[in-house]
């Protein structure tokens, strides 16, 4: 199954300066807010997200079990993805264990993201809050992960892809959610990531509820393929270089294309 046709915003790919370098991140023409169904509240959700980006992009690089990435899901969403059964994990260690060799030729250390804060920095801008009408928030929730876009991502379609009492269940009143902008950099456009409150703490990525395990195991494998390729295009700082695996990771859950940065 191929990557999503989610089309960025025009010039979010591209560098527009020359003098800039191809990773330095674009500024954001769009606001950032909570739909239609949700009230802004701070819920203390500014650790637990980006705890949770860690652990997404450490596992986007972690050999053995897809399965572990996909754990990263809201409850729903993993349960859906885990019904895919045809992962090829000897060709997806395979790719990760080449870029954990070159990350550790390059930087000097084994692939670990060791500060959330400093990665995950005053670029990422995020928003947060709670359900307030669970029947409005499905048909907005999870938010376009391209701001912009026309089509709302969570939208429903009829028939076998009609997951209303699945939406409903991640949805109830007080739940909290938020969402966190990746800007536009390292070949990748800008893109809002709608994360979800699970017991305990943790955060979580909620995805639409027609993105399959086979998608997303196409497009990680896609996405982690780019980033093995390409090492001479890693950034020079080693927390930039973990801005880009994590946005690549995100990227794939979403079925975002892969383009190469100019400039």
């Amino acid at each position: 199954m191929g990557l999503l046709a989610l089309a960025p915003q025009a010039g979010a790919l591209d560098n527009p300066d020359p003098t800039t370098p191809a990773g330095t991140p674009a500024k954001s023409s769009q606001p950032l807010s909570l739909p239609a169904g949700f009230e802004k509240k701070d819920v203390k959700a500014e650790s637990g997200v980006k705890s949770g980006l860690v652990k997404l992009t450490d596992r986007a690089v972690t050999t053995g079990d897809f399965n572990r990435f996909l754990a990263e899901l809201s409850k729903q969403d993993r349960e859906r993805a885990r019904e895919f059964k045809g992962a090829d994990q000897t060709k997806l260690d395979g790719i990760i264990n080449q870029i954990r060799k070159d990350w550790k030729s390059k930087y000097g250390q084994d692939f670990a993201v060791n500060d959330k804060n400093l990665v995950f920095n005053e670029q990422f801008a995020m928003v947060q809050g709670e359900v307030t009408n669970p029947a409005v928030a499905i048909n907005n929730w999870p938010v376009a992960p391209i701001p912009g876009e026309a089509v709302v991502a969570g939208s429903r379609t009829p028939g076998a892809n009609d997951k209303q009492a699945e939406k409903e269940a991640k949805l109830t009143k007080g739940r909290n959610v938020a969402v966190i902008r990746f800007p536009a950099s390292h070949g990748l456009p800008e893109m809002d990531v709608s994360m979800i409150h699970h017991a305990i703490g943790f955060w979580r990525v909620d995805v639409p509820n027609d993105r399959t395990g086979e998608q997303i195991y196409n497009d990680l494998t896609t996405h982690l393929t780019y980033i093995k390729d390409h090492p001479d295009q890693w950034p020079s700082d080693v927390s930039d270089a973990y801005r880009m695996v994590a946005h690549h990771a995100v990227a794939a859950l979403y079925g975002a294309p892969v383009s190469s940065p100019k400039g």
